[in-house]
């Protein structure tokens, strides 16, 4: 039987790699900026062209914002990444994130060792090492 298991995907921070997710971050960070200044303006058009109900321009009002609210966060969760990722020093591991893999399971199988975490580890866009039995991370 088959199974679908869960892999930590980490990375080793090298000089490459520090630049690439700095640009990345930026790169996000100016596309919600965007996004906001997007959402400003449709949301005066919006207001200057509907004047006449006043429950509808509230409404209106408090679903931007929500929006809005929403992307003021992630920019400042993303100046918290880079600034943690300037404090990182190279060769440091940074999570990237979880993917899922098959796992063959057989009767006998020892289960605790099959659910024990398994990580891999990239450097410069290469798989650097594998690494099975280590604690499984729950997400």
């Amino acid at each position: 039987m088959q199974i679908l298991k869960k892999v930590v995907v980490k990375q080793i921070l090298t000089e490459t790699s520090k630049t690439r997710l700095k640009e990345q971050f930026l790169s996000k960070q100016y596309q919600l900026n965007k996004e906001l200044q997007q959402l400003e303006f449709v949301l005066h058009k919006k207001l200057k062209d509907n004047k006449a109900n006043a429950n509808y321009q509230n409404s209106l009002k408090q679903s931007f914002q929500r929006e809005m609210q929403r992307r003021k966060e992630r920019i400042r969760q993303l100046e918290m990444k880079l600034s943690q990722l300037d404090e990182l020093e190279l060769g440091s591991e940074v999570r990237e994130g979880s993917i899922q893999m098959i796992e063959e399971v057989e009767e006998g199988d020892n289960w605790e060792e099959i659910m024990k975490g398994t990580e891999i580890v990239v450097k410069n866009g290469m798989v650097h090492e594998i690494r099975k039995g280590g604690m499984q991370d729950d997400d």
